[in-house]
């Protein structure tokens, strides 16, 4: 029977190889976290567009093929997004103006913060303070036709800091 005996030497060898090669990869694995969090650090701003969609969603909800029926509403009227199913309603502003077809209203739906829409006004004048950019809401004001008369619907995103 052969005893076999292990070279001490190669074992500390073997393990400082392996402490190297340890260090090696999560000096490259830092180094490509690194430069990846430069290459995206930016920020993206969708709230227009978020404001398109959530007026399309309101439109289809209030007024489904195009009929509006002002009933539903009865007592509502300031809880429109609740009706709709819309959930973290804190952001978001919601106004649906209901016109007859020679222009008069005839109801008002509406949700959310009015109080902001002075932010939007500032914007609207050119405001060049380049800091506060990114608290400029998404707005979207469009008029939809419906059977006998028109949808105006404005909405509004407040920022999201």
């Amino acid at each position: 029977m052969r005893l076999i005996i292990k070279d001490t030497r190669a074992v500390a060898g073997e393990m400082f190889l392996t402490i190297y090669r340890i260090v090696i990869v999560t000096i490259i694995a830092f180094f490509v976290l690194g430069v990846s969090a430069f290459a995206y650090d930016y920020y993206l701003d969708v709230r227009d567009i978020e404001a398109r969609i959530l007026a399309k969603d309101v439109v289809n909800c209030v007024a489904p093929k195009g009929v509006f029926d002002l009933e539903k509403f009865k007592g509502r009227e300031k809880e429109i997004l609740d009706f709709c199913g819309i959930s973290n309603i804190e952001r978001f502003y919601v106004s649906v103006i209901v016109l007859d077809n020679s222009g008069k209203e005839i109801g008002k739906l509406e949700q959310g913060d009015s109080g902001i829409l002075w932010i939007e006004e500032i914007y609207k004048q050119g405001s060049q303070v380049k800091n506060i950019e990114k608290y400029n809401p998404g707005y979207y004001l469009q008029e939809y036709s419906i059977k006998d008369g028109k949808i105006k619907v404005e909405v509004l995103i407040s920022h999201e800091f």
